[in-house]
């Protein structure tokens, strides 16, 4: 997969003029060399550290920045062969190295800086372009997303390159995905279905948002452990809406809505439906019945070469003719895939943009009056070569509980 993601990217970033990309957020450096770092992935503080190195000239090869306690990892789940490592923190050596019995040369004391040294680690980067010619290049890399401190020490190895913003070839080469991706994708979509139908059905009036969250954690992980499937799910993000305003315990005749997904090796699926706790009443079944027919509006127009435009507009006019004359909304989906804030361009927007087969698309069309309640529904949905397939099941009527 990532040789075949890192030719792509290649193609996308020398029509932009870049000679040689370094990714450093945790989504680029996982999808341009399958290594995940647990450091950078943990926490964005750590944006930085780790990172990977990509030639755009395909006869160079690409090469992995990493941390002396993180190489072994990096060895183990990336297919480039160039890992060159930096001091941490942590120290990890082997216990006779450390104790000193082994007596070879890495029995010694190594300095270790009180958490990382940028200078050190861009010098690391600075070798790894000059063993390639490319002391001089066009350097392209995630500005827009990096640490300021990462900017400046980037700057200070580099004074005279030319730095070049790269988020938007990424996204554009993230958003058609590899058949593995998808897989991953698919099976975090299960996962979604199997936490929410759990919560459900353990709703009752009383019921603590904590408590609902913990059901769907629940219903997610108690499927992994019983069918494994071809992934590692991680962990969960939940965003619920629950009755009118701010209301964090269910009562009878709410609206509770879930919007929540699940983490499948470094991939997330964002998806949602809601039910009613009892019998909705009129306004809350109007709300509905417009939701729907927006959305069915949009789903029936998800197909190889539809223009973001004419299906954001045409969700538009549905939701507005169904009682909702004065509904407005900024975009009905986004691409989905390894960003943690889950959604990721292209946008359901008033834009320019084209769907592709391979494309996964969370397709949604929510409304949250404090006065009726929240209602969402949210689908990850892949385009195929003729159209389109939901990889989330669920049914999308309005459920009474």
């Amino acid at each position: 997969m990532y040789a075949e993601v890192r030719n792509r990217l290649r193609k996308n970033l020398s029509a932009a003029g870049v000679d040689v990309y370094i990714a450093c957020t945790p989504a680029n450096v996982t999808y341009a060399s399958g290594f995940r770092s647990a450091f950078i992935d943990l926490s964005w503080q750590m944006t930085g550290t780790d990172m990977v190195v990509v030639p755009v000239d395909p006869a160079l090869d690409p090469a992995i920045i990493v941390s002396d306690y993180c190489r072994p990892d990096a060895a183990a789940q990336s297919d480039i062969t160039d890992i060159r490592s930096y001091t941490m923190w942590t120290e990890n050596r082997s216990y006779a190295d450390v104790s000193g019995q082994s007596g070879g040369p890495k029995a010694r004391i190594v300095p270790r800086p009180e958490q990382y040294d940028p200078d050190e680690i861009f010098a690391v980067i600075r070798s790894v372009l000059e063993d390639r010619g490319l002391a001089d290049a066009r350097i392209g890399s995630d500005l827009n997303l990096m640490k300021h401190g990462t900017y400046k020490a980037l700057r200070r190895v580099f004074p005279n390159n030319e730095l070049v913003d790269c988020e938007d070839i990424l996204y554009e080469t993230r958003r058609i995905k590899h058949a593995d991706e998808i897989r991953r994708l698919r099976r975090a979509a299960l996962l979604f279905d199997a936490g929410f139908e759990n919560a459900i059905a353990e709703l009752h009036e009383g019921q603590r948002l904590d408590e609902i969250r913990a059901s769907f954690d629940a219903g997610v992980f108690a499927t992994q452990r019983i069918d494994p499937g071809e992934g590692l799910a991680e962990r969960t993000f939940f965003f619920p809406h629950i009755g009118k305003g701010s209301n964090t315990i269910v009562r009878q005749g709410d609206i509770v809505k879930l919007d929540c997904g699940a983490k499948v090796d470094g991939y997330w699926s964002d998806a949602c439906r809601y039910v009613c706790l009892g019998q909705p009443d009129e306004n809350q079944k109007r709300v509905h019945d417009a939701i729907l027919a927006g959305y069915e509006t949009g789903f029936a127009m998800l197909k190889p070469g539809m223009v973001m435009r004419d299906i954001y507009d045409a969700i538009l006019t549905t939701v507005r003719s169904r009682g909702l004359p004065n509904y407005s909304r900024g975009h009905f989906g986004h691409s989905v895939g390894m960003d943690d804030q889950v959604e990721e361009p292209p946008f359901i927007g008033p834009n320019d943009s084209v769907l592709e087969a391979g494309m996964v698309m969370s397709l949604e069309v929510p409304f949250y009056p404090a006065d009726v309640g929240g209602f969402n529904i949210e689908d990850n949905i892949l385009i195929t070569e003729d159209g389109c397939e939901a990889l989330t099941k669920l049914p999308w009527a309005l459920r009474s509980v």
